[in-house]
């Protein structure tokens, strides 16, 4: 489990770096090229995307070949194995996340998101069960392949849907130069926006596979995965409603926008405030299920969790930033967020053991929301929280 988790998070690590950014910015582009009648133009975004997946997934991929058959690998973790499947697994999730943005822009979010959210989970948990009821002695790399594979079945489905809702026809060379320096001005900054907003909990487990060993690491793999699966509701609630505020947005039909934006923190607040009381109730069994000691887990789990209602309570404003074009403000909250976790983990990790990355997770959640809202509020005139 320690070992999936490290794959799990430099696959995901590296599929927010290989599109660079243009996944992030894929719903919004898609929505402002839909409500602007611009089919021939999202297809040649959508392409464009598609084809700097793998050019630079092959790039990453030479450069992982080359760096560990000079640099020896770690006895804690066995980081060359791990890479050998994280760099394919990483291109696939590349293109399940911008893929699926696009269909969410293009108001699609059950086309967009049920392969990754429903499928992959199931197809994870059957070869789980499987190998643990066939398969007694069950090496590294048989469940990393199998990982792998089931990535890239999820985006070869996404794949197939998007070809049957995506644009067509030719598109205006001068146009499209034009559009795609716009891209290349918005996108990059928002992969490590992604990166830092998104995959925290990754850059998380990272860092504390530099400081604890297995058992510590598999049982925070299991506390931020419950984290990150009650996350994913509030993130299909934000998906059906945003798409509609970038449209809103497009026009600039503000009151519409504002309205949509209230409407989605407030449902958003009463789920996340749902979903940590669940977990506050249910949280001994689900670790339990893994095995007695990982009981022992449910402080680090609901200190975790605490970010949900947090960020739910302050609204989406990391992306209506994003959208009146204000993403350099969002990265340094962002990076200034990352230190804050980086430096709580170094100050108290030997005091509270494994406890800090929980804590360092929870201080960086609330500066980073704090300071998204007031730099909302400052640069768009716009209060994203529950009670505006």
């Amino acid at each position: 489990m320690a070992n999936y988790a490290v794959y799990l998070a430099i696959a995901s690590v590296l599929s927010v770096l290989l599109p660079c950014g243009f996944h992030a910015i894929g719903s919004m582009l898609a929505a402002e090229y839909a409500s602007q009648d611009n089919p021939a133009m999202l297809r040649a975004y959508i392409g464009y995307g598609q084809k700097l997946i793998f050019g630079t997934g092959l790039l990453v991929a030479g450069s992982a070949i080359l760096l560990f058959s000079i640099w020896p690998d770690s006895q804690l973790h066995k980081y060359g194995l791990i890479s050998t499947f994280a760099v394919p697994s990483a291109v696939a999730m590349a293109l399940i996340y911008f893929n699926s943005s696009i269909l969410i822009g293009l108001q699609h979010p059950f086309a967009g998101q049920l392969p990754d959210m429903l499928l992959r989970p199931l197809l994870v948990i059957l070869v789980t069960v499987l190998f643990a009821g066939f398969v007694p002695d069950i090496e590294t790399w048989t469940f990393l392949l199998a990982a792998t594979c089931i990535f890239w079945v999820t985006a070869s489905l996404l794949w197939l849907s998007l070809r049957r809702h995506s644009g067509s026809g030719p598109v205006d060379p001068a146009s499209f130069k034009k559009e795609k320096k716009k891209w290349w001005q918005i996108a990059p900054s928002w992969a490590l926006i992604t990166l830092l907003w998104d995959y925290f909990i990754e850059i998380q487990i990272l860092l504390a596979s530099l400081l604890f060993a297995s058992f510590e690491i598999a049982l925070l793999h299991i506390c931020f995965r419950i984290r990150q699966l009650a996350g994913f509701g509030m993130k299909a609630l934000y998906s059906l409603l945003m798409p509609k505020v970038f449209a809103a947005n497009a026009i600039e039909n503000d009151s519409e926008a504002q309205g949509l934006i209230r409407l989605s923190s407030r449902v958003a607040f009463v789920y996340a405030l749902a979903a940590w009381t669940a977990v506050a109730l249910a949280g001994p069994f689900l670790l339990g299920l893994f095995g007695e000691q990982f009981r022992q887990g449910h402080e680090i789990l609901m200190i975790i969790m605490a970010t949900l209602p947090i960020r739910a309570l302050f609204g989406p404003a990391p992306a209506v930033l994003g959208m009146k074009r204000n993403q350099n403000r969002v990265l340094q909250i962002l990076v200034l967020a990352l230190f804050v976790s980086i430096a709580v983990l170094i100050a108290t990790h030997q005091s509270v053991g494994l406890t800090a990355v929980a804590i360092g997770y929870l201080a960086a959640g609330v500066v980073s929301t704090l300071l998204m809202w007031f730099s909302a509020r400052q640069k768009t005139g716009i209060n994203c929280a529950a009670w505006a």
